[in-house]
């Protein structure tokens, strides 16, 4: 059986302290279990603890919901791999958000409770809202809100402080964030920035992994990692059943076992009538513009040919051409689209910058066509405890055949490139841990055959079938 654990990582002390900063102390002894999640779509890291209070921290702390807690843990292996250093007291730190499922024991001298955790961030992003005009770059302001809103008081507070990572937008605006939280705000910006390179960059996110916070395209996550695509292949995850790992001769290092996939739960394989309502294939912007009292209509069409001028994961299209081309509507009137959407814009289709409205307009349509494009493959795969691992990053796996026959390869289709889009850590007592990670495709690996393998004609002599 695989290790779930071969960093060794293991939790050396949880301490709780008061808002104040006064009576730290730790309640390792009553700490039974942790799990931090991360998400592209979530601006904030969360966690859920177990307690297991013997010592009744309600009344004698007293435990008021206040607290900041301290989470340090230990890495005391390396994996075989040169990848990973051993360290010691590496730190995480999170407030109370809330207390729930509260359970008192038989003898009612303890008490077993969830504490839900948020990373410290969060406290300011609750008790300000931002309302305030910009005139400058998206990612600017997006900056400029974060370290006045967020990371200055932060600072002050908890004495923490997280790089902001941003991506270049195309051009300068005049935006008024209308009286929103500043993580609301954060993400309003991305939904309006437009990438500097928009023909192939137009789908923001603004998340929290581990590291940063991060105010970037999907598109340059993706990009970046097609550069070191070689790299990621050569410490791929594979799903390699117990039988295998039995009968596997030992090579001397184990620094594969660090990326062995012990589980696989296929969430979305594919939806395709939900594709088609939600505007994967096609998809129209109607934007009423107060300033120029008119609108203006902004089609987007899925083709079944390829464009290699944007990144993606998988470079093959999820459907067939005469699919593609016939769920669209024939334009018979002005609104004609599987999904249309209105907003209410007020800026000038031209702007003194020599850039032109229809670039903003544009990214929506393609945005929607991406998200479902992402949601079409969908898996959560166990893998040993990894605390490097961390939302937004693109890893390489090779995953099985879905089958019951004997002999299982590698699904042609599905292995290859896939993103992080969530991962769950869990750190527990007693040296257990586990990374549970839920991965994205945008598209098959390799193309689809246009005759099936189960006809004469595409097996005779040989011949598989071209593919598409």
């Amino acid at each position: 059986m695989a290790s779930s654990n071969p960093l060794n990582i293991s939790i050396s002390d949880v301490k709780i302290q008061k808002f104040n900063k006064t009576d730290q102390m730790s309640i390792m002894p009553q700490f039974v279990e942790i799990s931090i999640f991360q998400s592209i779509f979530e601006p904030a890291i969360s966690a859920e603890m177990l307690i297991n209070d013997e010592i009744g921290l309600f009344f004698n702390y007293p435990f008021t919901g206040e607290e900041l807690i301290t989470i340090t843990y230990d890495q005391i292996n390396t994996g075989g791999s040169n990848l990973y250093n051993a360290r010691t007291g590496s730190e995480i730190k999170f407030i109370i958000k809330g207390v729930r499922n509260v359970i008192v024991g038989d003898r009612a001298r303890s008490m077993m409770y969830i504490l839900d955790l948020v990373t410290p961030q969060y406290l300011q992003n609750t008790r300000k809202y931002v309302s305030h005009a910009y005139n400058d770059l998206v990612e600017d302001m997006a900056e400029k809100v974060y370290n006045e809103y967020i990371a200055e008081d932060t600072t002050k507070q908890f004495n923490l402080t997280k790089p902001f990572i941003k991506e270049e937008s195309l051009k300068v605006r005049q935006m008024v964030v209308p009286n929103l939280r500043p993580f609301q705000a954060l993400s309003w910006l991305a939904k309006h920035a437009v990438a500097k390179e928009y023909e192939k960059h137009f789908m923001y996110l603004f998340f929290e992994d581990r590291d940063n916070y991060n105010f970037i395209t999907i598109q340059k996550i993706i990009e970046d990692a097609l550069k070191i695509k070689s790299q990621l292949q050569q410490n791929k995850y594979r799903y390699i059943s117990d039988a295998e790992i039995v009968k596997k001769a030992p090579t001397g290092s184990s620094s594969d076992e660090l990326r062995l996939i012990t589980n696989i739960v296929n969430n979305k394989r594919f939806s395709s009538i939900e594709k088609i309502a939600g505007g994967y294939y096609q998809n129209e912007l109607f934007e009423i513009n107060m300033l120029q009292k008119g609108y203006k209509s902004e089609p987007s069409e899925l083709s079944g040919t390829l464009d290699n001028t944007v990144p993606t994961l998988g470079p093959y299209p999820l459907n067939t051409p005469d699919y593609i081309k016939y769920v669209k509507n024939e334009i018979q009137d002005t609104e004609y689209s599987n999904r249309i959407r209105y907003i209410v814009n007020n800026y000038p289709d031209n702007d003194g910058q020599g850039m032109s409205q229809p670039l903003y307009r544009r990214k929506f349509g393609l945005g929607t066509t991406y998200l479902f494009a992402l949601n079409q493959m969908d898996f959560t795969i166990t893998v040993p405890a990894n605390m490097n691992l961390k939302a937004g990053q693109v890893i390489y796996c090779e995953l099985p055949e879905s089958h019951g026959f004997n002999t299982v390869s590698y699904d042609k289709y599905v292995s290859g490139l896939f993103i992080i889009s969530e991962i769950k850590q869990v750190l527990a007592q007693g040296n257990m841990a586990t990374t549970s990670i839920r991965i994205y495709k945008d598209g098959y690996t390799t193309g689809l055959y246009e005759n099936s393998l189960y006809s004469s004609s595409s097996t005779q002599n040989g011949n598989r079938g071209n593919r598409w």
